[in-house]
């Protein structure tokens, strides 16, 4: 922390006189409550997952007092319990449902050891977890703007080629999606690096491909996704805006068993299988591999005598693997590339570049070690009923090079990332009403960025960056009333080499009106030490140049306010109504005036905020129908930095403020998923948006050169491309969007294997949505042509498993 450590201690202090009076008398009247935990067994061992209910004795036993799920170890722990006689009932998929009374005594803590018996279900487990996972947690976490997906969700929606992670991401409340041609996302007004995503816990750099347009996950190998919008817990840093967490699919079932896709665009497929058997029955090792890879190079080549000189491929790995006394050490990793070289000849332009070849590739390595180990004794410290502890440790890789001309113009980004991190879990702390978090992160990175010309020996940019990050935070869920959760914790972060340190705390609060219903109050600070060189005013992403925060570079911060209502009806259904602000300052934007020779004026710094309302309704996958309605309202500001030094200690030159490009007031998403007779599958989704800002083009011009020879100016006429002209940053605004996509699919069994072709029409009415604009000045009079996004778009597909 730059200066003297007392002006950071000072508030925390001050906030501590306030707070910890007010806790105590809060805590004062509760003293007489009581408390229960156990564990939950299944043939004497340990049973994860399992739904913990409390509720008073009697008919109606929707009046829940209190929703849990029991940890790795089987363990669970309810606190903030009125006193006298309760239920606790217990259920999990497979098992008979067990119900066991219990009186709860003031100021003490009932101990339970609850038995189920296995009974077989019919029912997928994966949808069971899924309707259980999201009412547990609404019942157990405070959370806001938190929505999850399983992979057969995914798998279900129509799709452009194939199933689209990052694409079913777009398609959420509070989530805006620039254009067609890119599966990057925007989140609450945020920048589009501003996103954390996550695979198995690992940072991804880049999780696109071919300039955006495709996600990098293979969707066979996904078990499903995570994604938070905003307020998230204070176990999550490193950028402003949301999580997207992936889930790796782990194969349950003995021997070996796969999965095969084929569609218009490429092939995927997988296998995996399970080894050995533990105690309780669960597989002792289970392993999933996958991999993808385009043909439309070859496609291209076959079918015409043009060439596609393109192609991208995945391969993901999971290895998991269960320890003695209930622990598992876990392996993921991910290689992804996409290559695109060839000649400009082969596209009829020989003078480009000397007309020699051409590169471009970018791409994520990672590779990560997760281990998970009940610890009783680190538990028991803290008079929790059990303990987990999470210690992590991976190597992400992220690089690009754009090469034209055979180096006569190259462009270079390397980021090279080892991480270690650490989590220790409390469940049950401190008498049974707390659930406590304690982790460290620590980050060393290795950045390189360079432009210049190889054939030439010039060097235009050079940049050489170790800087590393270091985080440390706490995390407290606590029930002091069975109408009332609280989650209060801090992140502290700090970048040694920046000479910068932050210590930005995070709570959120959620009264329970009724079971079904209940009001969250979240709010929080966030930092983000990397960023991507982007100008988010481009609508396809076709580079992601990263660097890291140094002296010249200051890592941006944010600031959430979220107010939400939630309502269930059922364990399938609810409404979420969001109202959320945001405050962004030093975010980095490109400068297009800097000068080579001076380090340290590359970006200008920008502020901004936003603010809006999310609306989400949900129908839970699993039964006949499914699906959502999301719908948001936002608006969005970015402005200079008031007075933002550059390094030659200039100012901005403009000072006015601007609509980002991301800025789209209204976004609405209509998805349904049918299961309907004779094993067919129908999904539908309606997408609208009002017009997303752009620099409207006022005019052009042609230069003239000065010819020192013949002491003239030419006329212009020398083949010189005309320079646009363009008006106020952003002024104007495209046009409504709305596209209806329309997927069905119907699936054979024979034998063991199970066949399902599909069909998906996007754009199914093809509407030509606007995705730029080019301009004629030249014309009399000037012309303004709209480049449109997707035309009707079929896609036919084939899924095979076995």
């Amino acid at each position: 922390m730059r200066g003297d450590p007392g002006k950071y201690l000072l508030p925390v202090a001050f906030r501590a006189s306030v707070v910890l009076p007010l806790l105590a008398a809060v805590a004062s009247p509760l003293a007489a409550q009581g408390a229960l935990r156990g564990v939950v067994l299944s043939g004497g061992a340990p049973l994860p997952r399992a739904v913990v209910t409390v509720a008073r004795p009697g008919p109606d036993t929707t009046r829940v007092l209190a929703r849990t799920l029991s940890a790795d170890d089987g363990s669970f722990a309810a606190g903030g319990l009125p006193t006298g006689r309760v239920v606790v009932r217990a259920r999990a998929l497979g098992h008979r449902p067990l119900a066991r009374e219990v009186e709860l005594l003031p100021r003490d803590t009932a101990v339970l050891r609850l038995v189920l018996d296995p009974a077989p279900q019919a029912l997928a487990a994966v949808e069971s977890r899924e309707r259980a996972g999201e009412r547990a947690r609404f019942d157990a976490v405070p959370e806001v703007g938190r929505v999850t997906l399983t992979g057969q969700a995914v798998r279900a929606l129509p799709a452009v080629g194939e199933p689209d992670v990052l694409r079913a991401a777009q398609l959420m409340a509070g989530v805006v999606a620039r254009n067609d041609y890119s599966a990057g996302y925007n989140v609450r007004g945020g920048e589009s690096d501003q996103n954390l995503v996550l695979l198995d816990g690992i940072p991804v750099y880049n999780p696109f491909h071919l300039g955006g347009l495709f996600g990098t996950f293979v969707d066979q190998a996904v078990a499903g996704v995570d994604l938070s919008v905003g307020g998230f817990a204070a176990e999550y840093g490193g950028r402003l805006s949301s999580v997207l967490d992936v889930r790796p699919r782990a194969e349950e079932r003995r021997g070996v068993h796969g999965a095969a896709q084929v569609s218009l665009l490429s092939t995927s497929g997988a296998a995996g299988g399970a080894l050995g058997a533990t105690a309780d029955g669960r597989a002792r090792t289970s392993w999933n591999v996958a991999g993808r890879r385009t043909y439309l190079d070859a496609l291209v080549g076959a079918l015409s005598d043009r060439s596609l000189p393109y192609h991208f491929q995945d391969a993901q790995l999971h290895v998991l693997h269960r320890l003695a006394g209930g622990g598992t050490l876990a392996l993921t990793a991910y290689a992804g590339a996409d290559v695109l070289d060839g000649s400009f000849a082969q596209f009829g332009d020989s003078a480009r570049a000397g007309g020699g070849d051409f590169a471009f590739t970018w791409g994520n390595a990672l590779a990560g070690l997760t281990w998970r180990q009940p610890v009783g004794a680190a538990g028991r410290l803290v008079g929790a009923d059990s303990a987990l502890l999470v210690q992590r440790a991976s190597v992400t890789r992220f690089a690009t090079t754009l090469d034209l001309g055979e180096g006569t113009v190259r462009f270079d980004n390397r980021v090279l990332e080892a991480r270690a991190a650490g989590q220790l879990a409390a469940y049950g702390a401190f008498g049974g009403a707390h659930s406590a978090l304690l982790g460290w992160e620590a980050s060393a990175m290795r950045v390189a960025y360079d432009a210049g010309s190889d054939a030439s020996a010039a060097a235009l940019f050079r940049l050489r960056q170790s800087p590393t990050v270091l985080a440390a935070y706490v995390d407290d869920t606590w029930r002091p009333h069975p109408r009332l959760l609280a989650r209060v914790g801090a992140r502290v972060e700090a970048v040694p080499q920046a000479n910068w340190g932050a210590l930005s705390p995070r709570a959120s609060v959620r009264w329970f009106a009724t079971p079904d219903l209940a009001i969250t109050l979240a709010g929080g600070q966030y930092t983000q030490p990397v960023h991507a060189v982007r100008n988010e005013d481009v609508p396809v992403r076709i580079f992601d140049f990263w660097v890291g925060a140094d002296r010249w570079i200051r890592p941006s911060r944010a600031t959430h306010l979220v107010l939400g209502a939630e309502r269930w009806a059922g364990v399938r259904s609810f409404v979420r109504v969001e109202g959320w602000g945001e405050r962004f300052a030093d975010i980095p934007e490109p400068n297009d005036g800097d000068d080579p020779a001076v380090r340290g004026d590359e970006f200008n710094a920008l502020a901004g905020h936003a603010y809006g309302v999310d609306v989400l309704l949900r129908r839970l996958e699993g039964g006949t129908v499914g699906g959502w309605v999301a719908y948001g309202y936002a608006v969005s500001v970015r402005s200079p930095a008031a007075g933002a030094p550059t390094a030659s200690g200039a100012t901005f030159l403009r000072t006015g403020a601007f609509w980002p490009a991301q800025d789209r007031r209204h976004n609405l998403n209509v998805v349904g998923t049918w299961r309907l007779p004779r094993a067919w599958t129908a999904s539908a989704r309606f997408g609208f948006g009002s017009g997303t800002p752009f620099t409207d083009i006022e005019g052009q011009l042609v230069r003239r050169v000065y010819d020192g020879m013949r002491n003239t100016w030419d006329t212009g006429t020398r083949g010189r491309e005309p320079e646009a002209l363009g008006g106020p940053r952003n002024a104007g605004r495209y046009p409504v969007f709305h596209r209806l996509d329309l997927g069905v699919s119907r699936a054979f069994r024979r034998g063991a294997t199970t066949w399902t072709p599909s069909l998906s029409l996007v754009n199914a009415y093809n509407r030509r949505n606007t995705f730029v604009y080019t301009f004629d000045y030249a014309a009399q009079p000037p012309t303004r042509q709209a480049v449109s996004q997707f035309p009707l778009l079929p896609s036919v597909g084939l899924a095979v498993e076995f």
